[in-house]
């Protein structure tokens, strides 16, 4: 018999063949038995708009959305949430009756695997693309840090970042603790730059090479690579006895908290397995 979704959900990206959002949402799809599938759809840059257009009139009832779209794709829509206007990103798309809307998960999967973490006053985030937006912006979030160096190749972008994202009002923070403070780091200076948190949301470690190559040998440090598998970056820190922690939690967590809005069902455990065993088939451990 031929499988037939009721409702049909997509992930938009330039490149996107990399992308595990379809294993890992179609894999709840199925354990919950709910009739619907996500595809990946290539959608270069200037074919954005005529995508959103086709949305509207297309039977697509949610979607992903990864580099390069993040941003560009909020003057398309309806409305975005308070969250994703904090962060000037967008990465899932939901209907709310009539309207197209964005929303922006990546902050609270950004987050999951730090809650249960000692404080980590000084933080270091390496990179100033679309995914540091979601990092500066959970980690006003995140109780007791306390001051957040931005480091980027391209300094003017790592100074639009710091002005673009905002704190949002968080239950997390108590209204009366002091926001962080932010500044901004020349690259060249990126190795003389201690902190308890050092954040990598460059894409070096997909090409086999890391961002920073020397830590600081005092072991209370932690490493956080967005890549989903292990990295040049987090073997140099596991090196220096760092403890280490790579983007897996992140992505599914994110992917998870998409799941529940299109659905209001939690991740099931054969996504998080289905995406695990994705990854260990390609990419490298």
């Amino acid at each position: 018999m031929m499988f037939l979704p009721h409702k049909l959900y997509g992930v938009i990206g330039d490149p996107i063949a990399h992308s595990l959002s379809p294993t890992l949402h179609n894999a709840a799809f199925q354990a919950w038995g709910i009739p619907s599938v996500l595809m990946p759809w290539h959608i270069a840059p200037d074919h954005l708009g005529d995508f959103v257009r086709a949305v509207r009139t297309l039977p697509i009832a949610g979607c992903c959305v990864t580099i390069p779209h993040k941003s560009a794709i909020i003057p398309l829509l309806d409305r975005i949430t308070p969250l994703a206007e904090s962060v000037g990103a967008v990465n899932t798309l939901y209907w709310d009756g009539p309207e197209l809307v964005g929303h922006n998960t990546d902050v609270e999967g950004f987050l999951f695997p730090l809650w249960q973490r000692p404080v980590m006053p000084r933080v270091l985030i390496l990179g100033a693309g679309g995914a540091a937006r979601a990092v500066l912006g959970g980690l006003y979030q995140l109780p007791g840090v306390r001051e957040i160096l931005l480091c980027a190749r391209r300094e003017e972008q790592a100074r639009e970042l710091a002005a673009r994202v905002r704190p949002l009002e968080d239950e997390h923070r108590p209204r009366t603790a002091p926001l962080p403070e932010v500044h901004v780091l020349p690259w060249d200076i990126r190795h003389e730059a201690g902190a308890d948190l050092i954040v990598n949301t460059t894409p070096a470690g997909l090409e086999g090479t890391s961002p920073l190559t020397g830590f600081p040998r005092s072991g209370t440090g932690l490493a956080y690579d967005l890549v989903y598998f292990r990295t040049p970056f987090l073997d140099a820190a596991e090196a220096a006895g760092w403890k280490t922690l790579n983007g897996r939690d992140m992505f599914a967590n994110q992917g998870g908290a998409q799941f529940t809005l299109w659905t209001g069902f939690p991740l099931p455990d054969a996504a998080f397995r289905a995406m695990d065993e994705a990854i260990a088939r390609h990419v490298p451990l």
